[in-house]
């Protein structure tokens, strides 16, 4: 699940738009990052055997490398957990609005 101390950085073509993923990891409480730094503690990768700069400097730094798949699972996961029946959200309007369905 994401939580406030995680730092996300994107690299590669994914299966939305990168800004939207970026949204998704802001609107469940982690931060984004453009490029890798001191603070980043995830790289969500499209190709795990990618060696763009971003891959190579994550692998260089022990930073956890993840894909896309698993991203979507650790946003819907944090939404579902944190749900407020008072606000009446839905635990799937981020999904629906933010990944491709199938």
């Amino acid at each position: 699940m994401l939580n406030k101390n995680m730092v996300f950085c994107f690299t590669g073509k994914g299966p939305v738009p990168r800004s939207q993923m970026e949204t998704m990891a802001i609107k469940a409480g982690a931060s984004v990052t453009k490029s890798i730094t001191s603070i980043t503690t995830i790289l969500v990768i499209m190709d795990m055997d990618s060696q763009s700069t971003k891959a190579k400097k994550a692998r260089e730094n022990g930073i956890e490398l993840i894909g896309p798949e698993t991203f979507f699972a650790m946003c819907n996961s944090h939404i579902k957990n944190n749900v407020h029946s008072e606000n009446k959200v839905k635990i799937d309007t981020l999904s629906k609005n933010s990944i491709i369905q199938k």
